[in-house]
């Protein structure tokens, strides 16, 4: 399916005849009956005030709350897109309705939990575990000399000075459903998840093809004996999984780095950072044909993305839309979101909103799409 030039021009064509018409006749247009959904249900009358859409700063949260204002409008309740925050979940409730990461907000409000117990006191020496790579996985033989010269990196830093460390067992990060009830409890009073997305959030450390080749790494405990010179990206994931990347994947990067004005799959790429923390759903990932690190012992956690409201105050009909959403919000889906309003074939929101509908199932195709 090819994404369309200008997919409202039909709609328009018809809004101004339907205006023309009124005004020949000399009388204001009055609402017609109730039109069936499709599902063959006559649609909930609009209520008078609107259901208020707040996401978060992202593009891809934004474009989302347009994509549930077109569908609730669909449905024949009144909704609109409302400012972005930087704390969306704070303005949930009565009419409004806030567009939930949980792993943004568990990281902002409950780094520790989400996270998970850190086990503590290290291992000894002799004690082994699972993740100790001591040749394949550290870039030098097991005999080489502690002062003997490391490979370089992409970025020119070299990547293996020390040995790698007995692994600890470690109890698993928050999984998505882990991290829904982590977020519960810091929800506005009266508030709840009334739509959850199909789709998880799985953190990944990410890197270029040339470094997991050079170094063979597989999964993130292979980093083990490799992290002492690189750099990692976003700065931010220091202060959430340092300690935990330290003990449970013998990794402690040289330095931690904000994103550069290309993102951190542009910092990868351009040699910048070593290793990005993504989510795996970002479709960079694929498009820069960059490597996720496995993760079995699920060392970084995963989320969802919630629509969080006011359960009683939602109009007929407005949970069992949202939730139709949230049941399109698949890992595609999910990825489709976010190379809609930030890759290089970005449309506005509007527009990109009707192709992701149309995507998604929830509208059908248009007649003059091709």
């Amino acid at each position: 399916m090819t994404r369309p030039g200008a997919p409202r021009r039909v709609g328009s064509l018809l809004a101004s005849g339907a205006l023309a018409a009124a005004l020949l006749a000399g009388c204001t247009p009055q609402p017609g009956p109730e039109e069936p959904t499709a599902g063959g249900t006559v649609a909930a009358p609009a209520s008078d005030t609107p259901l208020a859409l707040i996401a978060g700063t992202r593009p891809e949260e934004q474009l989302l709350a347009v994509v549930l204002e077109r569908h609730l409008e669909s449905e024949g309740i009144a909704a609109e897109v409302g400012e972005p925050s930087a704390e969306p979940w704070g303005a949930a409730g009565a009419h409004q309705v806030a567009v939930v990461d949980t792993l943004a907000m568990a990281s902002k409000l409950a780094p520790d939990t989400l996270a998970g117990e850190v086990p503590t006191p290290a291992p000894s020496p002799e004690s082994s575990g699972s993740g100790s790579r001591t040749d394949a996985g550290s870039g030098a033989s097991p005999d080489a000399a502690a002062s003997d010269p490391a490979p370089a990196s992409p970025t020119g830093h070299p990547t293996a000075t020390g040995s790698a460390t007995p692994l600890p067992e470690g109890r698993p990060a928050a999984d998505a459903q882990g991290a829904t009830a982590i977020v519960t409890e810091y929800l506005p009073e009266g508030t709840e998840a009334v739509a959850s997305s199909a789709g998880t959030t799985r953190l990944q450390a990410v890197a270029t093809t040339a470094l997991t080749g050079l170094y063979e790494l597989e999964d993130l405990t292979d980093l083990n004996g490799l992290c002492d010179r690189l750099v990692f990206s976003p700065q931010a994931g220091a202060a959430v999984y340092g300690e935990r990347l330290q003990a449970l994947a013998g990794c402690e990067p040289a330095e931690w780095v904000e994103p550069g004005d290309r993102g951190v799959a542009g910092d990868l790429v351009s040699g910048r950072a070593d290793v990005a923390l993504m989510y795996g759903t970002d479709p960079a990932i694929s498009d820069q044909a960059l490597e996720p690190l496995a993760d079995q012992s699920r060392i970084l956690p995963e989320g969802r993305v919630l629509m969080v409201a006011d359960p009683e105050a939602l109009p007929d009909g407005a949970d069992a839309a949202l939730q139709a959403v949230a049941d399109r919000l698949d890992g595609e889906m999910l990825a489709e979101l976010q190379r809609l309003s930030t890759g290089p074939d970005r449309l506005d929101r509007e527009e990109a909103a009707h192709f992701w509908m149309v995507a998604a199932g929830l509208e059908p195709t248009p007649d003059d799409w091709f």
